[in-house]
């Protein structure tokens, strides 16, 4: 599902769709000022999970703008990773 689908769609329940646009809010360094977001993730989420939640989010925002000034491709397009064989 690409773009905002996943708003309109019957595949996520609402607790699944506050999850998902609190990351996106996350990742877009808009969640500060989206108080509807941060209800809805404080009406379906402990303040533990929400803690969790925001905190998984910002360390996997972290990995690829890490990535991103490393010239890294974690993963191609169109391809797995290729993991070494007898890695070291």
């Amino acid at each position: 599902m690409e773009g905002d689908g996943w708003r309109e769609s019957d595949l996520f329940n609402e607790k699944e769709k506050a999850a998902v646009c609190w990351a996106e809010e996350v990742t877009n360094l808009t969640a500060k000022n989206n108080d509807a977001a941060f209800a809805a993730m404080q009406k379906h989420f402990s303040t533990e999970q929400l803690v969790s939640l925001t905190l998984i989010c910002g360390l996997w925002n972290l990995t690829g703008r890490v990535a991103e000034a490393l010239h890294l491709v974690v993963e191609p397009p169109g391809e797995r990773i290729a993991f070494q064989e007898g890695g070291e």
